[in-house]
This record gives structure tokens, sequence and C-alpha cells, in this order.
């Protein structure tokens, strides 16, 4: 992580250049810092990892700003990791400010006249999520011993893919509403507090399917259980009937071998 957080400080100092050329407005970057941040508050728990919102402002960062600003925008959503250890902050933070700065690179070459058309925004938003999957399972990848692979076709699911799609849109209107004025800055937040209710979706579609995970087992097991009772009740029912048949049987005409076996039976 030390390593990604310096190539991150390298990068920045060789676009430094191109940065100058692109000055962002102050109170744009502060908003976008401030949103990335309270973005990353409300998580959605994953099999693997959390989902939170906060590609929705590092998105629109991308689109928007130099690569340098918008690395400070993605190390702002570390605020939103405030209290959960320094090395989780600092691993989230090097993560996103390296997928903001890749993000906003891409967009670089796309800007004249300081403006980027709609199908360079696509593109800019695809190489966020491709940089954001990698990056992001690569670093699940580690602690659990899992392959990258593995950890992505285990989240990518149709509802994280929803998901993903949601955050483009949401990314491609912010960057389309925010151009400085108040009205711009009222409807970018609108879209950021619409973005909330995508988390409620995906926090009941996850705990439905986990109600319905333990509903399957209780009626396997149930099955199972009726299974068993069946068998005990036809072994106790064949039981009964050879100790009937045994009671009829007159022992004193039994030979002593057969009455000792007898005797034991009954």
């Amino acid at each position: 992580m030390a390593l990604l957080a310096g190539a991150i400080v390298v990068a920045n100092l060789l676009t430094l250049r191109d940065d100058a050329h692109h000055p962002d407005d102050v109170l744009t970057v502060l908003y976008l810092l401030l949103a990335s941040a309270l973005l990353n508050l409300p998580r959605v728990r994953l099999d693997r990892g959390y989902l939170s919102l906060t590609g929705v402002a590092i998105g629109a960062a991308a689109i928007l700003m130099n690569p340098l600003d918008a690395t400070l925008t993605g190390l702002g959503m570390a605020l939103g990791h405030a209290g959960r250890g320094f090395r989780v902050v600092l691993s989230n933070a090097a993560s996103y400010a390296a997928i903001a700065w890749v993000s906003a690179l891409m967009a670089s070459y796309f800007r004249f006249d300081n403006t980027i058309p709609l199908i360079p925004r696509l593109i800019t938003l695809f190489t966020f999520d491709v940089a954001n999957l990698s990056l992001i399972a690569v670093g699940l990848s580690f602690p659990s011993g899992e392959s990258v692979l593995k950890v992505v076709r285990h989240n990518l699911t149709p509802s994280f893919g929803l998901a993903l799609v949601y955050f483009n849109l949401a990314s491609l209107l912010i960057s389309y509403v925010l151009d400085g004025t108040l009205l711009g800055y009222l409807l970018a937040t609108i879209v950021c507090i619409l973005a909330l209710a995508l988390t409620d979706t995906i926090a009941g579609r996850r705990v439905r399917r986990v109600l319905e995970d333990e509903l399957s087992d209780a009626d396997r097991h149930l099955f199972h259980s009726r299974a068993v009772e069946g068998v005990v009740h036809n072994l106790r029912n064949h039981v009964a009937n050879a100790l009937g048949y045994l009671r009829e049987i007159d022992s004193r005409r039994l030979d002593p071998v057969d009455r000792e076996s007898f005797e034991t039976a009954t």
C-alpha cells in the first residue's frame, strides 16, 4: 500500500504541469470532496467487502477535474472511514486516489476548450469502473488468499452490475449539472440524495436472499427429519410385530438352546 501511495505522488508530480493549464473551481473541488466523504458513510455489506456511494462523487470528479484535484476527491472518501483504523483508512484512500487519478487522466485526453463530449465521459466512467474493480479485487484477495478472478466473480452479481450502472448515470448527470451555479449544486445534491435509495434496495435484497437461504435450509432439514421419523416409525412397527409373534411362542416346548435364544430375544 505504501508503494501505491508513493506511485500516486509521483504520478501527480508528472502531471502537475498539465494540471496548471486546467485549474478547477475551488468551490466545486470542495463540494465533491465533501460529497465523497459523506457518500461513503452509508455502506451495504456484501459477501466480500462493502458497497458505498462514494463512486458517484469520484466518477463526477474524474470527468470534471484535473488529475490532481480528482486525486484529492478520492482521498476525501477516507473521511467516511474515520474510526475504522489507520490501516483501513490508508488503504482505501490510496486505492480510490489511484482510481480517481487514472480516470481523470483518461478524461484529460478528451478535454477541449474545458469541455468533454458525451462519449469520452462514458469512456472515463468505464475506466473508473475497470480500475475500481481491479484495485478493490486485488485488495480483497490478499487478506482472504483467494484469487482476484474468484473475488470478482463472487461479487459481480446482477444487482452489483446494476448498481455500477446507476453510479455511472449519477456521476454523468452530476458532471452536467455541476456548473458552478447555485442551481447546479442544488441539482447535484438532489442526485446524491436520490442515490441513497439504492443502498436500501441492495441491502433489502441481500437480507431477503439470506432469509430465503435460511428458509431453504430449514425446509431441507424438515424434510430429512420427517424421512427419518417415518423410517423410525416403520422400524418400531416391525419390532412390535416381531415381539408379538415371539410372545405367542410357548417356550416350554423348545429345546434348551432355542429356549435360551428365545429368552435373550424377549
